[in-house]
């Protein structure tokens, strides 16, 4: 079995097979790129809306400012006095390393203050924001400054160090990438902050489960709590906590990213962000969110993992990555997640017997572009020597990636093989030998989009589709 490179260095570029690999600038096109139209056209203004929003306004008396990095935290009454020291001190420290051992770029400060302000008000909806206040018209490139409110309940501890991480990482964003989609914001937002805090504040239990719990659902999808919600809705409004607690769960996916190929802990969220530079036009309503990061991976990961392979080769190793995250660990995947337990298992569509007749089996929940189906088949009763065959079919106007994983008793990987597909295909089968020694097969399906468009976050309307799976043993 392949073991994943383990990731810890520099932004800017990948490991693959142990050989350092640029990540590539999705603007930069070649004579041999394949490009797709997408459900969007470029043109088109497509990211998410442009809402400004204006800051609060405390007396400049109640303000604390650290004399170490340009962060000002504002009070509303004179009683939040120690609520104030104990944020400024959170936010010292959130800045400190993430701009400084994290090197991401530093939050753009407020032209009056000289500072990136933060505001104790009451009742905040999601106990802390960063929200939208300008662009800077001088920039060639979207880059647009914010500040944060952070509900004055909020007490000293390890939940604050968690938000003020969260937050900060937030504002950099914004300076550097403003355009991105709302669900990679927030999942790429939480991801830095992991690294930067210890508090376990977006993937905790919760958030894992969120996320986990719904395998099918696009991982960037800033709605995928809220089934109800009419297309595009969440751009109007902010998401629903569920929704919200999904997104943060989704930085499971960065975390893998940088785990198995990055040379530096959130240097490919980083180096994301200044490859996908965009041009917004100052009258929009909405960002123009192109190139995104899709685009940057879909460049960077063109022949990484195999040969003439795509992006698709990268969702199907995310896919089968979650299978093993929380307590279904088995210290090859992602084992600084252990610690999340059974809230960061995902549900099984199937978990069947020996198939000594044949069965056929049906998805149990639609699967999204990036969404990820799972079935368990047992070997308990196979005969020594018999062989697994798989045929699958599944609906037009998606492509699925599969693949075999063999387990041990203990849920260990022993090795896995990829089922071959072709980019029109509706259909792919496989007869899966050498199976002594083994436990159970996982076969793992991942949707990854539409043949006919590029996957984009950015359109909105995603289509899912399932699929019917033939298992059979051979002798």
């Amino acid at each position: 079995m392949r073991r994943p490179a383990l990731a810890v260095a520099l932004a800017g570029g990948i490991v693959v097979g142990g050989v350092r690999a640029p990540l590539a600038h999705a603007g930069t096109s070649n004579a041999d790129e394949d490009p797709k139209p997408r459900a969007i056209d470029p043109g088109v203004a497509s990211g998410p809306y442009l809402t400004y929003t204006t800051r609060p306004q405390p007396s400049p008396d109640l303000r604390a400012c650290s004399s170490r990095v340009p962060v000002c935290v504002h009070a509303s009454a004179a009683r939040d006095g120690a609520a104030a020291m104990a944020t400024l001190d959170a936010f010292e420290r959130a800045w400190e390393t993430l701009t400084g051992a994290l090197a991401i770029p530093a939050p753009d400060v407020d032209p009056t203050t000289l500072a990136y302000d933060v505001f104790l008000v009451d009742g905040n909806a999601e106990l802390a924001t960063t929200w939208l206040e300008a662009r800077d018209v001088r920039s060639r490139v979207d880059r647009a400054r914010g500040f944060t409110t952070v509900d004055r309940r909020v007490r000293a501890g390890c939940f604050l160090d968690g938000l003020a991480a969260t937050m900060v990482a937030r504002a950099s964003l914004l300076r550097a990438a403003p355009a991105t989609e709302e669900g990679t914001a927030r999942a790429q937002s939480t991801y830095l902050a992991e690294l930067a805090s210890p508090c376990t504040v977006g993937l905790g239990a919760d958030a894992a489960d969120a996320f986990q719990s719904r395998p099918g659902r696009a991982f960037a999808d800033a709605n995928a709590g809220d089934d109800t919600i009419a297309a595009g809705g969440a751009e109007r409004g902010a998401p629903s906590p569920l929704s919200a607690l999904f997104s943060a769960g989704a930085a499971a996916f960065w975390a893998r990213l940088d785990w198995a190929f990055g040379r530096k802990p959130g240097g490919i969220v980083s180096a994301s962000w200044a490859l996908h530079p965009t041009m917004t036009p100052l009258a929009a309503v909405r960002w123009t969110n192109e190139p995104d990061t899709f685009d940057v991976l879909r460049t960077t990961f063109k022949g990484a993992l195999a040969t003439n392979g795509t992006v698709h080769d990268l969702w199907l190793d995310f896919g089968i990555a979650r299978a093993f995250l929380g307590s279904a660990d088995d210290g090859f995947h992602l084992p600084e997640l252990r610690t999340l337990g059974d809230a960061a298992r995902v549900p099984l569509d199937w978990d069947i017997p020996w198939p000594t007749a044949p069965r056929r089996l049906a998805a149990r929940r639609p699967v999204h572009p990036t969404g990820a189906s799972y079935l368990i088949i047992r070997r308990d009763g196979a005969r020594p020597g018999a062989r697994l065959r798989v045929e699958i079919e599944w609906e037009e106007h998606a492509l699925f990636r599969w693949a075999f994983v063999k387990l041990d008793a203990s849920g260990r990987e022993l090795g896995r093989v990829v089922i071959p597909t072709t980019e029109r295909a509706t259909q792919a089968q496989m007869t899966l030998v050498d199976l002594d020694g083994v436990d159970r097969v996982m076969l793992v399906g991942v949707n990854v989009g539409d043949p006919a468009y590029a996957f984009d976050p950015d359109d909105e309307v995603w289509e899912p589709h399932g699929w019917l799976v033939t298992v059979a043993e051979e002798p």
